[in-house]
Formats: structure tokens, sequence, C-alpha cells
């Protein structure tokens, strides 16, 4: 079972939009290429060239590769907090939190225990 967090846009019926806190597998293996895949844009590409100083001043060899697989280690361990502080940034609010086995299952109980969540924040207001 995976904790997710449920994000929202200010206005819009627009689905929200679900993270795992969870380890990402595709942080860990691509490392800042994993978090600019995922939608993270700053922080990818500041990991990015957090990365390629990293590689400038360790050179080459083992202590650098360690440094890089602590770098990608703890960019995976960090992953979700990284994503809704880019969320945050985007301007998205946070909503309820779900426990299920995958998104689609979180999405379907975020559903069934908040219907209240999609409907159009313009129209919550007005009524």
């Amino acid at each position: 079972m995976t904790t997710y967090s449920s994000w929202f846009r200010a206005q819009g019926a627009r689905p929200p939009v679900l993270v795992g806190e969870r380890l990402s597998w595709r942080v860990l293996l691509l490392g800042w290429l994993g978090l600019v895949l995922q939608g993270s844009w700053i922080a990818g590409l500041l990991a990015g060239a957090a990365s390629l100083v990293l590689m400038a001043v360790a050179g080459h060899g083992m202590p650098a590769i360690a440094l890089w697989v602590g770098l990608h280690l703890g960019l995976a361990l960090c992953a979700a907090d990284i994503r809704t502080w880019e969320l945050r940034l985007n301007g998205l609010t946070a909503g309820p939190v779900v426990v299920a086995k995958g998104r689609d299952a979180a999405m379907l109980r975020l559903l069934d225990r908040y219907p209240q969540t999609m409907v159009p924040r313009a129209a919550a207001t007005e009524t």
C-alpha cells in the first residue's frame, strides 16, 4: 500500500495530480533526468547542474562514482517531496491523502471518499 497526496489546480475541472510517497525508481536510475521526466523541471535542472559540478570537482574514479550514486539515492528518496514542492510552486493546493495499492486505485478511492473534489472550484464557490 502506498500513500498518495492529491494536489488540485485553483480553477478548472481537471483531475487532481496524485503524488506517491515512495522511492522513485525512475529517479534512482536516471537521476536528474528522472526528475525532469516526472515534471519537476526546476529541481531536475538544479540537480543536473549540481551533478555536473560534482563531476567537475571530483573528477573520475571511485570517489566520484560513490558521490554520484549517493546523489541519485538522495534524489530518489526525496522525489515525492521534490514533486510536491514543484506543484506548490506552480500554484496547486494540497487535498486529501489516500492510501491505495496503485495510482488508479488511489484516484477511485479519492473520488469515492471525497466526491466534492471533482466539482470545479469556481462552481463550488458560487453555491
